[in-house]
């Protein structure tokens, strides 16, 4: 539709500000949307049709999300041969669209293999680890780890322990829309409540945390789809 801005006013009334979840011990994730509606188009768009101006709007919300006490930006990388297939990095690019609306410096500190196997609609069991390796770059504790998309957090834990837990948030575009109480996907009892103000690090410490399942009633547990693809 026609707009003055990136969006259109019926795009930025149906944008959901994202959630706050617990990720793992000690790795909070913070995201700009829901990963529903024209977040997950812009998502799509940015990540499978290499469309860069898409992640302008995504790293406007998560660069007011992220807290003040991050020290630096650290993408997560897209395995080489996606990144081969479709163009782009997704994370590289809205690390770097951040750091233009923060003067966060990006870091690039570990190294994806070539490929591994899609983790959408696979069962826990059947998923393999996420194999990254550090680069020997410095990155400075409280460090905030950049990707696309939050589901179950699997990406972002292999990163933070390629790191050796140096990263305190993750930072993403969108996160999953549906969360209840269950089981984290680290095993432990965790938190998951919507957050629609600024982060600070002393409110992301406050928090309660308490709930971690990404099931939607009558859903299949499957990855979030949009034009016939599935989110890894």
């Amino acid at each position: 539709m026609p707009s003055s801005g990136s969006l259109c006013a019926q795009c930025r009334l149906e944008l959901r500000p994202g959630l706050e979840v617990s990720v793992g011990p000690g790795l909070i994730g913070v995201a700009g949307f829901i990963h529903e509606g024209p977040a997950r188009r812009l998502v799509h768009a940015l990540k499978y049709r290499a469309v860069v101006a898409a992640a302008e709007p995504l790293a406007d919300a998560m660069a007011e999300r992220i807290p003040g006490s991050a020290t630096a930006l650290v993408p997560m990388p897209r395995a080489a041969l996606r990144a081969f297939r479709h163009g782009i990095d997704p994370a590289a690019v809205l690390a770097a669209a951040v750091a233009q609306r923060t003067g966060l410096p990006v870091i690039d500190a570990i190294r994806p293999r070539l490929w591994w196997r899609r983790h959408a609609g696979r069962r826990r069991d059947e998923r393999s680890a996420v194999p990254f390796a550090p680069l020997g770059s410095l990155v400075p504790r409280g460090a905030a780890l950049v990707d696309d998309v939050l589901t179950t957090g699997a990406t972002a834990r292999a990163a933070a322990a390629a790191l050796e837990g140096l990263p305190t948030l993750v930072l993403v575009a969108t996160c999953a829309s549906r969360m209840g109480p269950g089981d984290s996907p680290h095993g432990g009892a965790v938190t998951v409540q919507p957050f629609n103000g600024p982060t600070d690090q002393g409110t992301l410490r406050a928090r309660t945390i308490k709930a971690g399942r990404f099931d939607a009633p009558g859903r299949s547990r499957r990855g979030h789809c949009h034009d016939g693809r599935e989110h890894e």
